[in-house]
């Protein structure tokens, strides 16, 4: 094998290095995956305040832990949770047989076949179903759950391939309908379930690109033949 790789930096130099390791960093960035939703983006059909920074969403990510069999949910805000007494934050999950609930509203790509909600005190529901104490924190903007995977059970999706959109609601405007809804996070569709820790290929792919620049390092270092 390390006569392969010596052969593969002789040949191809730095642009091997660079390329492998840029591969390996791109599959470990994919796993830890943040979506960024932009800071003011408030829904104009909004029947709430613009002010209530809490129910613009920045960020937001659903990591899975199948050794757990655990999903994680976090959310931050443009403000901090709980400075709107009456927000409700939803998320929709795509299971395998998603509907676009808000089709009618010019979002079509965001399907959902399961929501869970969760409130600034702490508390929250996947359908009817209550999350134990403890499974929603709040730190500062940040709002987190932590949800067993028994909750949200395959409706055709493997679990790591579920998929999820994040909007926000002030329950003080509920009759409104759709105008309670702040914000959609990501603005339009839907997006991935990342895993908890890196898959083995990555692993393997970050280690030939370690193994290549210690060769390529090894190469440089070593001394030449003068040539008479």
């Amino acid at each position: 094998m390390f006569s392969q790789l010596g052969f593969l930096v002789r040949r191809a130099g730095p642009s091997v290095v660079c390329g492998a390791l840029s591969l390996g960093a791109a599959a470990l960035q994919a796993q830890a995956a943040t979506i960024s939703d932009p800071a003011g983006d408030f829904l104009s059909t909004f029947a709430g305040s613009t002010n209530s920074k809490d129910l613009d969403i920045v960020s937001a990510s659903a990591t899975y832990d199948a050794a757990t069999d655990t999903f994680v949910l976090s959310s931050t805000s443009a403000g901090a949770i709980g400075s709107t007494s009456t927000a409700l934050y939803v998320w929709g999950v795509n299971e395998g047989t998603g509907k676009a609930g808000f089709a009618a509203n010019g979002l079509p790509d965001v399907l959902f076949d399961q929501v869970i909600l969760l409130r600034p005190d702490g508390t929250g529901n996947v359908g009817s179903a209550a999350l134990p104490a403890g499974a929603v924190t709040i730190s500062g903007n940040t709002l987190t759950a932590s949800i067993s995977g028994a909750l949200l059970p395959s409706k055709g999706f493997a679990k790591g391939d579920y998929t999820w959109n994040l909007w926000p609601r002030d329950t003080a405007f509920s009759s409104k309908g759709f105008g309670a809804i702040a914000d959609f996070a990501p603005d339009k569709v839907n997006f991935a379930t990342t895993s908890a820790v890196p898959e083995p290929a990555t692993y393997a792919l970050m280690g030939v690109g370690l193994l290549l620049v210690g060769l390529a390092g090894r190469r440089a270092q070593a001394p030449r033949k003068c040539r008479r």
